[in-house]
């Protein structure tokens, strides 16, 4: 049985790709420090569902403490999911950005080193690609005008996975993750929160007049593109080659506009929204992500569309809202 450490899965996606693990028959450790970036109840409601399953233990810890944790089975796999998401939050709690996404992905690194793991999936994103004219976006384009600091938290990961890899001989691929959404989602995302106004009868504030696009990702392609990563990764034989490094695209390569996205939860609620149009800076206006190369080494096709993914999310929603 091969033992998978994720770490941020009380988290959206890695509570999703827990579930995927588990049901694949491997053994799960999570690790979360359970932090209040959103609701503790919704991250408290994941965890529980994933104790239900006997291969799952469960470390409420950060990962910078990583290396103070006793695990009683060797770790063939890490998976870092954890990080301080949004690119929103107040001049001051950037240092938030630093300690999570920097200092602890160093201590994630730091602690695969110590104990001969060389096999490592972690989270990047698609705000690394700041406003460039190269529509769809792809990974082999230069990196370097990022809109908030999250998205350079997220290049320096990268940078560094770069140089563990060939110094330390660990295999890694970095997913670059384009709007996931979905069942159990996070509570600060516009999809999110723009069901919720509706049902409350609450104003949306409704940024460069509904505008902007999204390449709007259901949650389970992005977990079955990791897990497509991981089998990839057991299945490496390295021998003389030289280790594994990749950067990949999960998206759906079908942007909506938020106007549009807005219009679908109306229609699937069939309630009005109120809206506010306000504007805002630190975001890019377009998300478009170049599926190519995930194809390629993954065999990645997302196969929900933003139709179908939005009711199963509203779905879920009624029903979330009955029992809290």
């Amino acid at each position: 049985m091969k033992n998978i450490l994720v770490t941020g899965c009380a988290g959206f996606i890695g509570f999703h790709l827990s579930k995927l693990l588990l049901s694949q028959g491997y053994r799960v450790y999570g690790i979360d420090n359970l932090n209040d970036y959103y609701c503790k109840q919704l991250k408290s409601a994941r965890i529980q569902i994933l104790k239900r399953h006997s291969k799952f233990i469960f470390h409420n810890n950060d990962i910078i403490d990583l290396h103070k944790i006793q695990f009683n089975s060797r770790i063939d796999c890490v998976v870092n999911l954890a990080a301080q998401a949004g690119v929103r939050l107040p001049r001051k709690d950037f240092n938030k950005y630093l300690s999570s996404n920097i200092e602890g992905f160093l201590s994630v690194l730091d602690f695969c080193v110590d104990n001969s793991i060389n096999k490592v999936l972690y989270a990047s994103s698609s705000s690394v690609y700041g406003e460039t004219n190269s529509i769809p976006f792809s990974e082999d384009e230069p990196i370097n005008s990022p809109k908030s600091i999250y998205a350079s938290s997220k290049i320096f990961n990268e940078n560094i996975a770069s140089i563990y890899s060939s110094e330390f001989n660990i295999n890694l691929i970095g997913f670059r993750f384009f709007t996931v959404y979905g069942p159990w989602g996070r509570p600060d995302m516009a999809y999110y929160k723009f069901s919720e106004a509706i049902l409350n009868n609450e104003p949306i504030y409704l940024n460069n007049k509904g505008q902007m696009s999204r390449d709007m990702t259901h949650v389970s392609d992005i977990v079955k593109g990791i897990f497509s990563g991981l089998q990839r990764l057991f299945d490496m034989k390295n021998g003389n080659k030289s280790f594994e490094n990749l950067i990949l695209n999960l998206g759906n390569d079908s942007p909506i506009q938020t106007i549009d996205l807005l219009e679908k939860l109306e229609k699937i609620l069939e309630k009005k929204a109120k809206i506010i149009f306000a504007e805002t800076s630190n975001e890019v206006l377009s998300t478009h992500a170049d599926l190519k190369k995930p194809f390629k080494y993954l065999d990645y096709c997302p196969k929900v569309s933003v139709d179908d993914g939005l009711v199963d999310f509203i779905s879920w929603l009624l029903k979330y809202r009955d029992t809290t």
